[in-house]
């Protein structure tokens, strides 16, 4: 019996190993800050319910945003497609969004996951490392 239970444990932990790391960004996010840092001067802009609120949600293959944000008139933000996720590499092939220029494109960017606090750092040079003092770094907060 012992034997049994102990073959069951080991196939169960080796099923759990394979999981996707996709896996990890599943579920819902709020975005709550966006920094934008140029040379190394940073200029953080809040995003709330007076000036505008972003909502990320990922799936295992699929990503999808909607939001809005109002500067002085209101403009609705939606978008998504399908991403992958190698390492802190995350690269998201954008099939539809709201601005016709972004559809078809492919963007790479760096995700560092903190306990329920998501960062999404662009733009990457070629071997996916940024620039700390000339770059965009989206906190998110999960919500789901």
């Amino acid at each position: 019996m012992k034997l049994k239970t102990l073959v069951l444990l080991a196939l169960i932990f080796a099923l759990f190993s394979f999981k996707s790391d996709n896996t990890k960004l599943n579920g819902t996010w709020k975005l709550i800050s966006q920094n934008l840092v140029r040379n190394g001067k940073s200029n953080v802009a809040i995003t709330d319910q007076v000036n505008g609120e972003v909502l990320k949600t990922w799936s295992d293959k699929y990503f999808m945003f909607v939001g809005k944000s109002s500067n002085g008139f209101q403009t609705q933000h939606y978008g998504g497609g399908t991403y992958e996720l190698s390492g802190n590499v995350y690269t998201e092939n954008i099939q539809y969004h709201y601005t016709q220029v972004f559809r078809g494109r492919t963007i790479q960017q760096y995700v560092e996951l903190k306990g329920d606090t998501l960062y999404q750092i662009f733009p990457l040079d070629a071997n996916g490392h940024y620039d700390k003092d000339n770059c965009n770094i989206e906190k998110y907060v999960r919500v789901d």
